[in-house]
């Protein structure tokens, strides 16, 4: 009997020594995998992302695997240009070497984290992980990575339309491209650069960029495709506009097997043929963008404006522009209740997880009340741990309203400097909505932001530069305000301007020290009314666009 109990506790011991092997050889096998993904990332990045899927993830051994193994998998999926907005793939990552492993891999995780971050619309939090993201570069020589990370930077200034401030940061990817050799990426750059200048009216600048990125005789025919269809359009929208180069220029493009990818273009390109002469063209390529106008409205509408402003059809343009103001409102209402969704969206994820977290703390009770002393010394590290956590959250959250601070005295410092248009007045109201939509009094903050705009509530070169945002945002929109309503006072534009760059009530409450929203209300109500009386069907047509604001 005896021997038969010691023949089963042999037969045990053989199997739980071969299991134990064949994990361990797993885990040495998961190493290796990530060493070899990692020296192709670069080259072979759908391979790679291909490798990465298959990894089961039960074989990760200790935090720094996981970390390498979250890193590749942002890492791979930004190569393959999927834009995911789910942070908790690349966390491990940034909690890992937040305080470990090189600064290159500090630098990488921080990035891929903003670039998770952008893609879900959250700019501010994004800016904040690309400036931790620059703080780890020291050290760093790979001159492609330096260069994409300032490429991710300029792409969160321009999603907030400060122009001014991705310029630099263009500039600064394209020489550090050029230093690694990397041609194709500095192409990529160059063409962003032409935009940039053109949203920033720097017309000759946007001429001589555009003109130097198709000279390049390597250029790739995706890309020259889409240069060739952005110098068109440029030549077509600058202030002398010459259409018969812009249409010779957007039929080379579609001569040379490119095509207009946005309806915007093809609207365009009809009005140009329709402009010198070759009307049965620009009629039929109309009929076949009229089948999709839904999907672009304002273009419609647009295009449409200025083929009746150059036939001299008056009346019919002025509907036409009515029309395109109208789709514009539209959007920016659908923009806000996008916004309000969201908002309600994040609000029932974090109730959820607070749920989660309860039924986790009922579950360790019930551990600490069967396995008694043991459980008692695990549950003091679990509060530690706990509390520890809790303190970082708070610290990291005191950094990321000081930062938003910070950024906000730099803006108020740029504009009354006058330095080149960098301050974006409608990050007022986003620090205004942070602060409430975190659960804060916000009492010290909001004290603060008043304090830093009282010098702006007085300062005519603030005002003006501000104006100049809002034109080159609509078009000359608000150029065209004072010029049509000549004799309105220096608070009615302010007003106005405030509420063309789509300011709600609260933000422009804030801004122009009005005591209370109601105070608001009744002066943006007076505000339209005079508009109406005034101006008739023109003012009509402003007091629409200031309506069109809650």
């Amino acid at each position: 009997m005896r021997n038969h109990d010691g023949r089963k506790c042999f037969v045990f011991i053989i199997i739980s020594a071969v299991v134990l092997l064949l994990g361990s050889c797993d885990r040495r096998r998961t190493a290796f995998e990530l060493a070899d993904i990692e020296s192709y990332i670069n080259e072979r990045p759908d391979s790679a992302l291909i490798a990465i899927r298959q990894i089961d993830t039960s074989t990760l051994c200790g935090r720094a695997e996981r970390a390498k193994y979250a890193l590749l998998h942002a890492a791979a999926l930004d190569k393959n240009y999927i834009d995911t907005a789910d942070t908790r793939v690349v966390q491990p990552a940034v909690d890992w070497y937040e305080r470990h492993g090189k600064p290159e891999d500090r630098l990488k995780a921080y990035m891929y984290l903003g670039t998770e971050q952008l893609n879900g619309g959250e700019y501010n939090k994004a800016i904040v992980s690309f400036y931790k993201a620059r703080t780890s570069a020291s050290g760093v020589e790979d001159k492609n990575l330096l260069g994409v990370l300032c490429s991710k930077i300029a792409d969160t200034y321009t999603g907030t339309m400060d122009y001014a401030q991705a310029s630099s940061y263009i500039d600064e990817s394209i020489e550090y491209f050029r230093q690694c050799g990397r041609k194709d990426q500095e192409a990529i750059e160059l063409l962003r650069k032409s935009f940039n200048l053109t949203r920033r009216r720097l017309w000759d600048q946007a001429d001589s960029c555009f003109k130097e990125l198709l000279s390049i005789k390597s250029l790739e025919k995706g890309l020259r495709n889409r240069a060739l269809v952005g110098y068109g359009m440029f030549l077509l929208n600058n202030p002398d506009p010459d259409e018969k180069l812009a249409l010779s220029i957007l039929s080379s493009a579609i001569e040379e097997g490119g095509k207009l990818e946005k309806l915007s273009q093809v609207y365009a390109y009809a009005y140009l043929l329709k402009t010198q002469g070759m009307e049965t063209e620009s009629e039929a390529l109309m009929r076949m963008a009229d089948r999709f106008k839904t999907k672009d409205e304002y273009s419609y509408h647009y295009w449409k404006y200025r083929e009746y402003l150059k036939s001299g059809d008056m009346i019919a343009a002025h509907s036409s522009l009515w029309a395109a103001m109208n789709v514009m409102d539209s959007i920016r209402i659908r923009s806000y209740e996008g916004s309000a969704a969201n908002s309600q969206r994040s609000f029932l994820e974090l109730t959820v997880s607070a749920q989660e977290l309860r039924i986790r703390a009922r579950k360790r009770e019930i551990i600490i009340i069967s396995l008694l002393c043991l459980v008692i010394a695990l549950a003091s590290s679990v509060v530690y741990q706990l509390n520890k956590a809790a303190l970082q959250r708070k610290k990291e959250e005191k950094e990321r309203m000081e930062m938003l601070v910070e950024r906000l005295e730099e803006q108020v410092k740029d504009l009354n400097n006058g330095n080149r248009q960098k301050a974006a007045f409608s990050f007022l109201g986003e620090i205004y909505e942070e602060a409430y939509r975190t659960g804060k009094s916000s009492d010290n903050l909001t004290k603060v932001i008043q304090s830093k705009i009282g010098d702006l509530r007085s300062d005519p070169a603030a005002q003006k530069n501000f104006e100049a945002l809002v034109d080159n945002k609509m078009d000359g929109l608000m150029s065209r305000f004072r010029k049509d309503c000549p004799d309105l006072s220096d608070s009615d534009y302010r007003m106005s301007s405030y509420y063309f760059a789509g300011f709600d009530n609260t933000t422009v409450m804030i801004i122009m020290g009005i005591a209370s929203l109601e105070n608001t209300r009744s002066r943006k109500s007076y505000l339209r009314k005079k508009l109406s009386e005034r101006y008739g069907k023109i003012g009509d047509l402003y007091s629409s666009i200031i309506g069109g604001v809650a």
